[in-house]
C-alpha cells in the first residue's frame, strides 16, 4: 500500500513540474507561462515582448546645404512634376511588356535636405531599433531621412552636408580615359546607373529593369496617367569617393517619360559600412560623434525596438535622360 501511495505522490510532482514549465498558448493565442506565443497571442509573463515601434513626439531639424559643383553636365529633362505624393509605392504583381523599351541614365542624385521629405521606411512613426551617434528622431509622418537630420550639428563644427553631394555628383561625372572633368575630386571612372523603362500605360504599370554596377534588377512599377512612377526598387549599388556601397530597400517616385526622368525621390537605408564611407564624404568625421544609425537595414527591414540600428536612411533627389 505504501508503495502504491508513493508511486501516486511521483506521478503527482511530475504532473505539477510539467504544469509549471510548459506554456498553455495554442490556437487560441494565448501565451502560455513560460513566456511562449501562441497563435495571435501575446508573450508570455516569463519573456519580454518585442516592442516594434516606440512612439516619439520630438521631429528632426534641418540646416542649409550648400551647392556643390558638379565636374560634368548633368542633364535631366524639363517637365512638369507628374508626381502628387499620394502614388501607391506597392508594386503591381504583372504588367505585360510592350516591346518599347526606353534606356535612361542616371545624371543627378543629390540628398534632399528636408528631413521631413521621404518615406517612412519603417512604418513607424519613431523609433523602430536603438539608434546611436546623433541621430535626430523621424520627420513628420513618420518619414526616415536621417541623414539630413545630421545636417544642424554638421553645421556646429563649421561644415555642412554639400560634401555628401559633391561626392555623389563626381562619381556619376567619374574620368573617362584619363580624360579630366573639370575638379572632380577623384580620378575614378563614372559609376554609370540605368533604368530600361518598358511603360505600358492601359495597364498603368511599367516594368523596370535598373542596371548598376554588374548587376541587374527587375522590378513592376505602377504608372499614373500623368506618368508618375512609383514603387519598390530593391538594392541598387552605388559609389562614394571610389569605394562601393549600396542603397537597400528602396521605395521611389519620379515622372517618366521618353526624354527621361525627373522630379525622382528615392528613398533607401544605407548598411553601417555605406553609411560610413558617406559620412566620410563630409570632411568632419574626427569633429563629432559618430557612427549615426537611425534604421535597420536588413532585407527585408526587421522591426525591434529594443535592437540596435544597423543601417542609415536617406531621402535623394534623382534624375536622368533617355539614351
Amino acid at each position: 500500500m505504501r508503495c502504491f501511495v508513493g508511486l501516486i505522490f511521483v506521478l503527482t510532482l511530475a504532473l505539477v513540474a510539467c504544469s509549471e514549465t510548459a506554456g498553455t498558448g495554442g490556437t487560441g493565442g494565448e501565451a502560455g507561462t513560460g513566456g511562449g506565443v501562441g497563435v495571435g497571442g501575446t508573450a508570455g509573463t516569463a519573456g519580454s515582448p518585442i516592442v516594434l515601434c516606440e512612439q516619439t513626439s520630438d521631429r528632426c531639424k534641418n540646416a542649409p546645404i550648400d551647392p556643390h559643383e558638379p565636374c560634368c553636365e548633368q542633364p535631366v529633362p524639363d517637365q512638369e512634376n507628374a508626381c502628387d505624393g499620394t502614388e501607391s509605392t506597392q508594386n503591381p504583381a504583372i504588367c505585360t511588356p510592350t516591346g518599347n523599351a526606353v534606356t535612361h541614365r542616371l545624371t543627378v542624385m543629390e540628398l534632399e535636405g528636408d528631413c521631413n521629405v521621404g518615406y517612412d521606411l519603417d512604418t513607424c512613426q519613431g523609433r523602430s531599433c536603438v539608434p546611436t551617434g546623433l541621430t535626430q528622431e523621424d520627420g513628420l509622418s513618420g518619414v526616415d531621412n536621417a541623414f539630413a537630420g545630421i545636417g544642424p550639428v554638421i553645421a556646429g563644427v563649421g561644415g555642412d552636408l554639400r560634401g555628401f553631394n559633391q561626392a555623389l555628383s563626381d562619381s556619376l561625372c567619374g574620368r573617362r580615359d584619363g580624360v579630366e572633368r573639370g575638379d572632380c575630386l577623384l580620378e575614378t571612372p563614372p559609376h554609370e546607373i540605368r533604368f530600361v523603362v518598358d511603360a505600358n500605360a492601359s495597364e498603368d504599370c511599367v516594368n523596370v529593369t535598373v542596371l548598376a554596377g554588374d548587376e541587374a534588377s527587375a522590378h513592376i512599377l505602377n504608372l499614373s496617367d500623368d506618368g508618375c512612377a512609383s514603387g519598390t526598387l530593391g538594392t541598387i549599388p552605388i559609389t562614394i569617393r571610389g569605394e562601393e556601397g549600396s542603397l537597400e530597400n528602396t521605395v521611389v517616385r519620379m515622372t517618366v517619360s521618353p526624354a527621361g526622368f525627373s522630379h525622382g525621390l528615392l528613398g533607401a537605408v544605407m548598411d553601417e559600412y555605406t553609411a560610413i564611407i558617406a559620412r566620410e564624404s563630409l570632411g568632419v568625421t574626427a569633429a563629432v560623434d559618430w557612427p549615426v544609425l537611425d534604421i535597420d537595414a536588413s532585407i527585408p527591414p526587421v522591426r525591434d525596438a529594443s535592437a540596435a540600428c544597423n543601417g542609415l536612411s536617406v531621402t535623394l533627389r534623382i534624375g536622368g535622360i533617355a539614351e
